[in-house]
């Protein structure tokens, strides 16, 4: 007798248990959410990807531009000769460089990066490295004397949320510098005054 209560006991707190919806909303609140609060994480780990890609991008660019204004087939003298530097390959190498430093890029699996120079008035031009300093006096517009280096880049991997692809994507960036024409010294030390037993002189 006593066993047979125990079963009734067990049976009727199942039916009970079973026919409890509290908590259900709950349930169907944390099912439906749970889809979004997923493509949101991975969505905003693609952005920071992106993001930290983009950064790499436009350092390397503003170095490469920075490097051309100041070192170019004319910026040379009795100290300074580089003759037989070949500074567009230096300058291409920096933006190379920065990029492979990125942790979300692959050494195994390079980007395809392109690399444009512009003039003052957005054509494309040569590598600035053979600028004509010594017609410098004779230009117009200070102006002439900027360009552009302009960076384009395909990421060599198909951006997707949750398996849904996104496409390829392409960053890109631009930096404008101006060709400096001479190399810079700094004017001579002027002499400190040494006191002497009359005083300073």
């Amino acid at each position: 007798m006593r066993a047979l209560d125990m079963r009734v006991g067990v049976l009727r707190r199942l039916k009970a248990l079973l026919s409890d919806q509290r908590g259900a909303y709950d349930l169907i609140q944390l099912a439906l959410i749970i889809p979004t609060f997923v493509v949101l994480l991975y969505g905003s780990f693609e952005v920071l990807k992106l993001v930290s890609i983009r950064q790499s991008l436009d350092a390397g660019t503003y170095q490469a531009s920075r490097y051309l204004s100041v070192y170019h087939k004319f910026y040379y003298d009795d100290t300074y000769n580089r003759t037989s530097a070949n500074d567009q390959l230096q300058a291409e190498r920096l933006i190379w460089e920065t990029l492979l430093a990125n942790p979300f890029i692959s050494q195994d699996a390079p980007p395809n990066v392109l690399i444009r120079y512009l003039d003052h008035e957005g054509l494309e031009i040569p590598p600035p490295t053979d600028f004509p300093c010594q017609d410098i006096d004779v230009l117009a517009d200070s102006s002439q004397l900027a360009f552009t280096v302009r960076t384009q880049m395909t990421l060599p991997w198909r951006t997707s949320v949750l398996g849904v692809p996104m496409g390829d994507i392409t960053l890109v960036s631009a930096h404008t510098a101006v060709v400096d024409c001479g190399p810079w010294y700094p004017p001579p030390a002027t002499p400190t005054p040494t006191p002497t037993s009359s005083g300073w002189f």
